[in-house]
């Protein structure tokens, strides 16, 4: 049965969601495609109605019914391969064709922008924003009690989670469904690396220690002072690190500026942040200030890769990876195989003498590192269309519930690939990977990426690369850095104010102006001290203050 791929670049000129023509080449050749059905009739056998019951209702679903549905989510871009094996899988498990709209992000907002989404979709809108736009509906719980009882289940071991989902007029409903992931709340996930070997050549003392916890993988025990920082930058492009005899390598390299490790730099972070007792975004503070004041004269003097304006990250890793750059930012956790496409994994792999140190971030002169966590293990936001019945709502529900939470032989497929072919089962009772996928390849992650429980955590976050530093940067083996991480000061999580609807209204606006502001400082467009009152004065006006009087309403979160 041959479908097509529904792409959202070219969304903006339907006046409907009519499925459109664009076929891309299947992830499985037709050698491969006996093996294939196999399998996906094991997975069909092993999984009927969720992965658990709920009422006695769950296990008496059934899947008679034929449904066609598209859907959207993380690694959905323009490479997904239609009918990729795990598309497939889930097909023929639940009696269903799913139709994957490829998008990117600004795509996806221009196709939400016209009132038009997927049947179902996984992504990080807000849920005032496709209330107010009417894009999606309203979740019966009694629904996701029979149809989807894993959700129930996660909810009620993590309660604050209702906060976030019910709807606060109709308790009997869900306005959306959250994932999971223990990545953000169990990990010390902001990070900067470097490379070691160049400072080593560079003779600079870093003022931390500095421990070999792997082959050529370096962490230190704190972060790197600001002032030293600079140093080691000054030498990256003056310092001839590499020995070439050129000054022709970058420094400070990411994927934009707005980088929590920059400010932590400085003494803030990202998010709101307690200021004298009252909620501030970061954007306001004096440090903030003083970061880019700071980082105005790191780029006069030629410290700064001009192209970190370009908000594309992988500009800074082919530098990294070429040897033009020694410093990036990325998570700790892409000493993991899933990060295969990126620098660490790829620089070690393309260069047997590059040396990494993994520092927690920078931090004031005499200061500490300022990192940012999750205030739970929510993790996006599944909505469904307000155009969906009940009817093709179950089976929607089915969907969510066996992407993200089934049995122990998809769920592993979903994240690695073919079973036999891409991985197979460890004596320790983990998956071993026989074939390394980039994230999306085969359609892995694709459906998944929300599903990140603490059975995937084990598996995708805690390889050994990874876990010889887990000392520094696992909670589960107690990591020192952790100490290091706080909630944001103050979330409406409950949605007790009218802070969301005043986002919705006006945060577009505002993330945009503090963009545009941040790069004309950094790039000596504008001066700071001079506009500073300006750019104070123009966030009131696009609604920042009325804004922030709202979130000031709710209890904090902590007391940093």
């Amino acid at each position: 049965m041959k479908k097509k791929v529904v792409s959202l670049l070219l969304a903006t000129s339907m006046l409907s969601m009519a499925v459109m023509s664009g076929c891309s080449e299947t992830a499985d050749t037709a050698s491969q495609g006996a093996a294939d059905a196999a399998a996906d009739d094991e997975a069909a056998d092993s999984w009927k109605g969720g992965a658990g019951e709920a009422d006695g209702a769950a296990a008496d679903n059934s899947l008679e019914e034929f449904f066609e549905i598209t859907y959207t989510g993380y690694w959905s871009d323009d490479t997904y391969e239609d009918e990729s094996y795990c598309e497939n899988l889930l097909e023929e498990a639940l009696n269903m064709e799913l139709e994957v709209v490829t998008q990117d992000s600004s795509s996806l907002d221009s196709m939400l922008a016209t009132g038009q989404m997927p049947d179902c979709m996984w992504g990080d809108k807000d849920v005032a924003f496709m209330k107010e736009q009417e894009l999606s509906r309203n979740i019966p719980v009694e629904m996701v009690k029979q149809y989807a009882p894993s959700f129930i289940e996660y909810f009620d071991a993590n309660p604050v989670l209702y906060d976030y989902v019910l709807d606060p007029e109709n308790p009997d409903e869900f306005t959306c469904l959250r994932g999971v992931t223990l990545q953000f709340v169990d990990y010390y996930l902001p990070s900067d690396y470097y490379r070691y070997d160049w400072i080593q050549n560079l003779g600079i003392d870093l003022g931390v220690e500095v421990e070999e916890v792997a082959d050529r993988v370096y962490a230190a025990a704190d972060g790197i002072e600001l002032s030293k920082f600079i140093e080691i930058m000054d030498g990256f492009v003056n310092g001839d690190p590499d020995g070439d005899g050129q000054n022709n390598t970058f420094g400070v390299t990411a994927q934009n500026l707005q980088q929590g490790v920059f400010f932590s730099g400085y003494g803030f972070h990202t998010g709101v942040n307690n200021v004298n007792g009252e909620a501030e975004q970061y954007y306001v503070m004096e440090e903030f200030k003083n970061y880019l004041k700071g980082f105005a004269k790191l780029y006069a003097d030629g410290l700064i890769d001009p192209e970190i304006i370009e908000n594309n990250r992988k500009l800074s890793w082919d530098k990294v990876n070429t040897g033009k750059a020694g410093y990036w930012i990325t998570s700790s956790n892409s000493l993991n195989s899933w990060a295969s496409d990126r620098p660490p994994l790829t620089l070690l792999e393309a260069d047997p003498e590059a040396t990494i140190l993994l520092t927690p971030g920078i931090r004031p002169d005499g200061g500490e590192v300022q990192a940012i966590t999750n205030s739970s293990p929510a993790y996006g936001y599944f909505f469904v269309n307000a155009n969906v019945d009940d009817a093709k709502l179950a089976r929607i529900l089915q969907f969510a519930e066996l992407a993200i939470f089934g049995d122990e032989n998809t769920k592993a497929s979903l994240f690695f690939g073919e079973e036999g072919v891409d991985w197979e089962w460890g004596e320790d009772g983990n998956p071993v990977k026989l074939n390394v996928l980039a994230s999306g390849e085969k359609g892995t992650w694709t459906f998944s990426q929300h599903g990140q429980d603490a059975l995937v955590t084990k598996w995708t976050g805690e390889e050994p690369l990874f876990a010889a530093g887990g000392k520094y940067w696992s909670r589960n083996q107690n990591g020192s850095w952790m100490k290091w991480q706080h909630t944001q000061y103050k979330e409406d999580i409950k949605k007790e104010t009218d802070y969301a609807e005043i986002y919705t209204e006006a945060g577009t606006d505002i993330d945009a102006y503090v963009s545009s502001y941040i790069a004309q400082a950094v790039l000596g467009q504008i001066d700071v001290d001079s506009t500073w009152e300006d750019y104070l004065a123009e966030l009131d006006r696009l609604g920042y203050n009325r804004m922030m009087d709202e979130l000031d309403k709710v209890e904090p979160l902590s007391a940093e």
